[in-house]
């Protein structure tokens, strides 16, 4: 099916060359359809379609579970929150309001048993540490090193 797309298009291209030059153009990118790697599919994005996912990240939240490691005033939150995301590179960390007080949570888990796994390790330096139902953000899409 593809090689047939291909030779029509080109075909139409070609029509103001020779029919030897045609042909020879025709194997030529035949050739390279049929010697390309076949599923291997790289996705490249504009920097417009970047900040649209930017833009819409949160507006479909999943439900899901957050691990609260901490409740108490904005400045205190804030400052743990900084010193966790500097120590953890893989969890996200996230600041809400809780009236009167603030809480930060850390994690986008889909599971009750994924978030189990990282409170036990989050109990070594949040004691009080607990696991709550959230709105969770879904997971982000992961971008290829090579354009």
């Amino acid at each position: 099916m593809l090689k047939t797309i291909a030779a029509l298009i080109f075909s139409m291209c070609l029509l103001s060359q020779s029919s030897d030059a045609q042909v020879d153009s025709l194997k030529y990118i035949l050739g390279k359809i049929e010697n390309s790697n076949d599923g291997d599919v790289k996705i490249h994005t504009t920097a417009s379609i970047d900040s649209l996912e930017k833009k819409l990240r949160g507006k479909n939240n999943l439900r899901g579970f957050r691990i609260q490691i901490f409740l108490g005033s904005y400045p205190e939150a804030k400052k743990l929150r900084a010193t966790f995301q500097s120590s953890s590179d893989n969890l996200p960390a996230y600041i809400a309001q809780n009236t009167p007080d603030y809480v930060v949570k850390v994690g986008d888990f889909r599971t009750l048993y994924e978030a189990q796994k990282y409170l036990d390790e989050l109990k070594k330096s949040y004691p009080s540490a607990l696991i709550i139902p959230d709105k969770i953000e879904p997971p982000r899409l992961k971008k290829s090193d090579n354009p």
